[in-house]
């Protein structure tokens, strides 16, 4: 059922406020649209490409806002205002992740009477599997009538890139085969967006055609200027009975520079104010919205009892795993080694993310599932997003784990610190498992070639905080290292 049938058409244009202004570091969803400030114009012309095209691909830089962008600016626009000369719009997300075919899959069955049951699954699975040619079966299966238009986005797409290298390249093909397609036949009624980091364009010329449909109907998010950012800062707060000084907003502009992480940054530091005043209402204005909420007023003098919007996100990342080790014993260790299997660093020498399943994290870690899931519970929930996904549902062994933003990679001082920051330690640590490699190699060519006693007493230690699942990163061949070192 379209959203139009399912609310009632007058219902769309009803604002139904988020629990809160600031998201946060995670993107902004499809139903905070009426929080979502700054972009209007943007989404105009986006929007004015999908229709016309049918198919676009909107890229910038890490932090940029593109999944904000098409989730609460795009998709509520083609459902709401484009809705009202009569036409229907469904609409669906999904990420690539580490089985972009079944993950597309998924978009696909959510628009059907059917949606989430083994049998629409399986039935959009076959249909993908026609590949160039599987855009005319979609729309045979999903659309109703000349009026009906279905819109898919496929967030963070370059994801696709990594998993062909990692794993399947004939899947990660045939997934790109499917959206070259589309964008190949257009069939009326059916829509796509891209979203994509900009470093990835080049990537896309390693396979057929998907640089031509790129380069057909693409969009380069530009920065928010100062007057969209001001915007996004303090229109917000006026929809929950507060209010963000001038000065402020100006402060937390300049102190986020003009960095990829300046969105996320100015966001999180927002949240976290905002909703340590509206926790203390003896530090609010006396003053109610229409709601009988209590009045609030961020100030700058608000802000200078902080060390600046990059420690706001360090220091609550602390908070948050300080409280999760004070109520579980030994989580510390899993901590960390949960964040170092998150994080990577690129050929350019950049933190990236590295998402995991539940179950490789639970093997690297040598912890219990269940135990895995309740200490990062805290990190998922509303308020912290620093984990996906979020929310408080419990995990499966076959969910994704991801950090929501690089932001955190790059301002979180366990992680980032340059000297022994745990993305340092990682790398370490994967330097000496390398070098165990060559020695268990050399061992096997000569008996005599092991390693010094003080050596081996060193390295036998460093092991004890090694799982085999570990070493898979950077080698594998536990028992191999484990017989050079006994």
């Amino acid at each position: 059922m379209s959203l139009q049938e399912d609310m009632g058409i007058d219902a769309l244009y009803d604002i139904s406020l988020p629990d809160h202004p600031y998201p946060g570091l995670r993107p902004f969803r499809q139903d905070e649209w009426a929080i979502f400030f700054g972009r209007e114009n943007i989404i105009e012309q986006v929007t004015g490409i999908l229709v016309a095209d049918r198919f676009v691909t909107v890229h910038g830089d890490s932090g940029s806002g593109k999944s904000s962008l098409v989730r609460a600016g795009i998709l509520p626009r083609l459902v709401q205002e484009l809705g009202r000369g009569g036409a229907t719009w469904r609409t669906a997300s999904m990420e690539p992740g580490n089985a972009p075919m079944r993950n597309l899959a998924m978009a696909f069955s959510e628009l059907c009477p059917d949606a989430g049951s083994d049998e629409a699954l399986t039935r959009f699975r076959r249909m993908l599997n026609l590949g160039g040619d599987a855009a005319p079966a979609l729309v045979s299966e999903l659309r109703r009538n000349d009026q009906d238009h279905l819109c898919v986005l496929v967030d963070q797409f370059e994801e696709t890139f990594a998993f062909a290298q990692n794993n399947r390249r004939s899947e990660a093909e045939l997934f790109i085969e499917v959206l070259t397609g589309i964008q190949q036949h257009k069939p009326e009624g059916l829509h796509v967006i891209l979203t994509m980091r900009s470093e990835y364009l080049g990537a896309c010329a390693r396979f057929a055609g998907l640089a031509e449909a790129i380069n057909d109907s693409q969009y380069l998010l530009p920065p928010m200027n100062r007057s969209a950012l001001v915007r996004a800062i303090r229109e917000p707060a006026l929809l929950y009975g507060g209010r963000v000084t001038a000065d402020l907003a100006e402060r937390l502009i300049a102190d986020a520079g003009a960095s990829q992480d300046q969105l996320p940054l100015i966001q999180h530091g927002l949240m976290v104010m905002q909703r340590r005043l509206v926790s203390h209402p003896s530090e609010a204005s006396p003053d109610a919205d229409a709601a009988g909420r209590p009045g609030w007023t961020l100030s700058l003098e608000d802000y200078r009892k902080t060390n600046g919007v990059v420690d706001l996100l360090s220091d609550h990342a602390d908070q948050i795993y300080s409280a999760i080790a004070a109520e579980h014993e030994g989580s510390e260790e899993i901590l960390e080694t949960v964040f170092r299997a998150l994080t990577d660093i690129d050929a350019d020498g950049h933190a990236i993310r590295r998402r995991q399943t539940v179950q490789q994290l639970a093997d690297i870690t040598s912890a219990d599932k269940a135990a895995l899931d309740t200490i990062l519970a805290p990190l998922r929930r509303d308020g912290v997003s620093f984990l996906r996904p979020y929310g408080e549902d419990p995990l499966d062994g076959d969910d994704e784990i991801n950090i929501s933003h690089e932001a955190l990679i790059r301002c979180w001082k366990r992680i980032a610190d340059p000297s022994s920051g745990w993305l340092q330690e990682e790398f370490k640590d994967g330097l000496i498992w390398k070098s165990l490699l060559v020695a268990a190699d050399g061992l096997k060519k000569d008996r005599t070639a092991v390693l010094s006693p003080a050596v081996t007493e060193e390295r036998s230690r460093w092991m004890r905080r090694r799982s085999a699942a570990w070493t898979e990163r950077y080698g594998g061949r536990f028992h191999d290292v484990v017989h050079l070192l006994e």
